[in-house]
């Protein structure tokens, strides 16, 4: 029997020792490749989360639910995480210490200097030695992921000009600025619906049906062309302060609200030209990193066990 598949066999009947109820310190949540993610990992990075959407639950059912669901999404993201660290080792990716205090610097700077930077690492409850690990530890990130797609990616002239063409040019030239009530849980947008119809606060509702957080204060500014059919149709109806009705896109339900419509001008693609250059520059990247994800994920063992 091949060393994996000893590793494979053993987290499998570790983690059947565990459901068993045999005395185990954690539980293994998934396996990545030949490293384990634990459950109390898990547990940790859905904190955030566990405040935000148990807060006021008593239904233990629901509750339950709302734990596997965060859990579910939660591991997702360290199962990505692992994937990229692992690469990051294979590939021997250094970072000099010039650049990590190259990138504390510029982090200073934007908190507004290093009082207010040692403010945040109070709030945070991180030491600087610990602080500067995570920093290097997302420069080395960058760093393959700069290695492995951003190297490909070229924008055009033509795709610049395409572009201006397409969404400065058109008659449409309306921004609406939205807020919204996000979930994949057809559910939980009907109850958000049925709360907001009896007067609830779009903002508290929000924070307890949204899968997105912040959404109900603000979701962005949108031109028209770049919103769904389907979303543009029901937002023609409503002006700004309304909501709209429970609309899908995208295996998603949303509840809009309209903060506000705005009309700006045309500018000349002189004016305009780096920022669509910006534009597409990040939808490609995002694109190539999604695929590029994807393509480790289909190479990689993973095994889930929650």
């Amino acid at each position: 029997m091949r060393p994996k598949i000893i590793l494979i066999c053993f987290y499998i009947w570790l983690s059947a020792l565990v459901s068993a109820g045999a005395e185990v310190i954690d539980r293994i949540a998934a396996v990545v490749n030949d490293e384990v993610i634990t459950l109390s990992e898990v547990d940790e990075a859905a904190l955030p989360l566990y405040r935000k959407y148990l807060q006021g639950v008593t239904d233990p059912l629901e509750e339950e639910k709302l734990v596997r669901r965060i859990r579910k999404e939660v591991l997702e993201r360290l199962i990505e995480e692992k994937l990229i660290e692992q690469e990051v080792r294979k590939y021997k990716i250094r970072v000099s210490e010039e650049e990590v205090e190259a990138f504390l610097r510029d982090v200073m700077a934007r908190m507004g200097g290093e009082a207010a930077f040692r403010r945040f690492l109070e709030g945070q409850g991180l030491s600087l030695k610990e602080y500067r690990e995570r920093v290097r530890d997302q420069l080395r990130k960058m760093k393959l992921i700069q290695g492995s797609v951003q190297a490909r990616i070229v924008i055009t002239e033509e795709e610049v000009q395409r572009y201006y063409r397409e969404h400065y040019l058109s008659r449409e030239n309306q921004v609406y600025h939205l807020a919204a009530i996000v979930t994949s849980d057809k559910d939980r947008i009907e109850q958000a619906w049925q709360a907001l119809k009896k007067g609830a606060d779009f903002k508290e509702v929000a924070r307890k049906y949204s899968e997105i957080p912040g959404s109900g204060d603000d979701l962005g500014r949108f031109r028209l062309e770049e919103l769904a059919p389907e979303t543009r149709k029901v937002l023609a109806k409503v002006r700004p302060g309304e909501i709209t009705p429970p609309v899908a896109s995208g295996g998603r339900w949303y509840i809009f609200r309209v903060l506000a419509v705005e009309t700006r001008p045309v500018k000349p693609l002189k004016e305009v030209e780096e920022e669509i250059r910006q534009k597409l520059y990040q939808e490609a990247l995002d694109e190539y990193f999604r695929k590029w994800l994807k393509e480790l994920k289909e190479r990689a063992f993973i095994k889930v066990f929650i």
